[in-house]
């Protein structure tokens, strides 16, 4: 919490160093009307917020579908993991496997009186 507020503080006092620094009187033309002495800050703050504004209520209604679609596949996903535990409870378990590189166990030549080698 405390880290929020620092960084607050410092947003704001480069806000009112940029407000010290751009304090010259603009005219603004907008179509057929014509702001005169309007403050260079004020201006560029709203056409920043105002940018914000219209991008987040283009993107709203994607990220509302893609948030839903989320939702939807983790509920598939906890419904598929639910099924292969009912389906594989009694299922036998894989048997030990002997760590040779043919995959299964040697017998030993020894025993026989004529061995190939």
């Amino acid at each position: 919490m405390q880290a929020i507020i620092v960084i607050l503080l410092i947003l704001a006092v480069l806000l009112v160093i940029f407000t010290l620094q751009n304090a010259m009187d603009i005219t603004i033309n907008v179509f057929f009307w014509e702001i005169k002495d309007a403050p260079l800050v004020v201006v560029l703050i709203t056409c920043i917020l105002l940018g914000y504004l219209i991008a987040s209520f283009y993107f709203y209604p994607k990220l509302w579908k893609l948030k839903r679609e989320y939702k939807q596949m983790i509920k598939f996903n906890n419904e598929q993991k639910e099924l292969h535990e009912l389906t594989h409870k009694n299922a036998p378990k894989p048997r030990d496997k002997v760590n040779n590189p043919e995959g299964m166990k040697l017998d030993d030549d020894d025993d026989y009186e004529n061995p190939f080698f």
